[in-house]
């Protein structure tokens, strides 16, 4: 998907492999023989990584370059953020497990990069996004930044659907009108439309899912909602079901 996306986008895809610390966990009656063989192995899957990246990039004829990190004790979470905050866009994978309950590397990167997040489920298979894209939207804050983030996707789709689940009756404030972000987006050069629905006892996750089926969306952008002091219950409802459960990319922004 990155390759992919590079290409079309005319730009520079950088590969991030971050290499863990020999030393994290290893009792200390740890021979000296099996440490050396431990980094032996990280040097070995690091070297495996690079040239696998560097092959399919020079296969594709796109403009590349690949990052080795090396992890100082047993979190990665700074070595990744430091890159991630310096890119347009971060391409990941949806961790198999359901591992969204805190303390998961991209659950911190979720939360403290600032930047859009290109969630691709870990089941399925998708040679190419962003052709019929559904935007979820609310009129906050998080909706407004993944939607204007994904403004360079939006432009090549053939669709763009603006969804607005269970819309508020009357003037809300602060909350911008689905109609309203169709006008802005239109100005970009996106084929845009705006829609209106109701959840209907459904879950609003599920909502979201169903309009993906329904309407044979290939791409959900959403916002990153939450607002607990704690990382473990930080996610909100819809943001957990859909990291959990996504059937499609999901592109997020917080």
């Amino acid at each position: 998907m990155a390759l992919g996306l590079a290409e079309r986008q005319r730009a520079h895809l950088v590969g991030l492999h971050v290499a863990p610390d020999v030393f994290v966990g290893v009792p200390a009656e740890v021979s000296l023989d099996y440490i050396e063989q431990a980094q032996k192995q990280i040097e070995a899957d690091a070297t495996a990584n690079e040239t696998t990246f560097r092959d399919l990039a020079a296969a594709s004829g796109i403009d590349a370059e690949w990052r080795l990190e090396l992890a100082q004790g047993p979190g990665y979470e700074a070595a990744v953020t430091r890159h991630v905050r310096c890119a347009d866009l971060v391409i990941t994978g949806q961790p198999d497990g359901f591992a969204w309950r805190g303390g998961d590397l991209l659950t911190e990167i979720l939360l403290d990069s600032g930047r859009p997040i290109l969630f691709l489920p870990y089941a399925g298979t998708f040679p190419r996004l962003g052709e019929r894209v559904l935007v979820a939207w609310n009129g906050g804050r998080e909706a407004a930044r993944a939607a204007f983030d994904a403004v360079p996707l939006l432009r090549e789709a053939r669709n763009v659907r603006i969804l607005m689940i269970d819309p508020p009756r009357g003037p809300s404030s602060g909350l911008a009108p689905a109609d309203d972000l169709a006008v802005a987006l239109a100005r970009h050069g996106v084929p845009v439309e705006a829609a209106r629905t109701t959840s209907g006892g459904l879950a609003v996750g599920d909502a979201l899912l169903n309009d993906i089926s329904d309407h044979g969306a290939d791409l959900l952008v959403m916002g990153c909602y939450g607002h607990s002091r704690f990382r473990e219950l930080l996610f909100g409802g819809v943001t957990r079901h859909i990291l959990e459960h996504m059937t499609v990319p999901v592109l997020m922004s917080r």
